[in-house]
């Protein structure tokens, strides 16, 4: 990762600014990764949507090593600026790696760390989802950064639409990450649902009293779709509030309590839209259990009663 100078930082946000008007009034109204106004929720938000009403297949897309192997022709042909930006941009991209007073030459992909690097990232997947809809209009494609998903009923669509896309990647010098890339069902099937962003996406059978509603609030589903934290980042989480308390035996009680809050607020801010009480209502006992055995460390003599 490289760390622009305080010149090369004003630079690259003046050209940030000059390009992405321009940008945004091109690229797709499913891509809510990076851009002014747009977050994780919304992109959450247009899949709930898009699936709420009927139980589709999806696609769940990941580049590999996104960054670091965009094509650089590739790429400067696309963003059509002006000679004296794009001669900037290829200075930028081309400028090399200085490691340990070893230089190594930079031929693919973007310099990371800087203020224009997420809009050039933008602007090299621009094209990827009109590249399915061109032949299946009514497949949804919906992304942030380099994670994607591509909603259909038919999963033989979804198949191609995975060949279409290593396709058009590989233009880019980009290819699909294999082992992170699958199809499944949003409500059918062994592996039911899939997880984006961190939330888990899935539809569950339900009896008549408990289903959710038809459009206009007409006939019975049969189904709900719930979008929950997922179980890997509820895990991830809870170890790293564990590490923070082992760590911090020493600690005083306040400085303690001062380096677990803004973590556990941080995570429970960022999931609480979603179907997480349960979620919270666990991860609340399980830390309470860390603290217990936290204070009962520093407090050996003192009673639990």
């Amino acid at each position: 990762m490289s760390i622009p100078t305080q010149s090369d930082r004003a630079r690259q946000t003046l050209v940030r600014q000059a390009l992405e008007p321009e940008w945004e009034a091109k690229l797709s109204p499913y891509t809510y990764g990076f851009r002014p106004g747009r977050s994780c929720h919304d992109a959450i938000g247009a899949i709930f949507t898009a699936i709420r009403y009927r139980p589709q297949f999806a696609l769940k897309l990941d580049i590999a090593k996104c960054f670091d192997r965009f094509n650089h022709p590739a790429l400067l042909a696309k963003v059509q600026a002006p000679p004296v930006i794009r001669r900037q941009l290829k200075a930028w991209l081309q400028a090399g790696i200085l490691e340990d007073d070893h230089f190594s030459p930079t031929t693919a992909g973007t310099p990371q760390g800087g203020s224009c690097s997420p809009l050039l990232a933008l602007i090299a997947l621009h094209g990827m989802e009109e590249a399915i809809t061109q032949v299946y209009p009514h497949a949804r494609g919906i992304a942030y950064a380099d994670d994607g998903v591509v909603l259909h009923e038919d999963r033989q669509v979804l198949e191609h639409c995975q060949d279409l896309l290593k396709t058009w990647l590989a233009e880019m010098g980009l290819s699909l990450n294999e082992a992170k890339s699958h199809i499944g069902h949003t409500l059918e099937g062994d592996q039911t649902g899939f997880v984006f962003l961190g939330f888990d996406i899935r539809q569950y059978r339900v009896g008549k009293h408990q289903s959710g509603k038809g459009p206009g609030g007409h006939g019975r589903l049969g189904y709900k779709t719930l979008i929950k934290p997922a179980k890997a980042n509820v895990k991830d989480h809870l170890a790293e509030l564990g590490r923070i308390i082992k760590s911090g035996k020493a600690l005083p009680q306040g400085l303690l309590i001062r380096q677990l809050n803004p973590k556990i607020r941080g995570w429970a801010t960022y999931y609480r839209h979603v179907v997480s009480q349960a979620v919270y209502n666990r991860l609340d006992h399980l830390t309470w259990v860390k603290l217990r055995h936290w204070a009962r460390w520093r407090h050996p003599r003192k009673s639990t009663a």
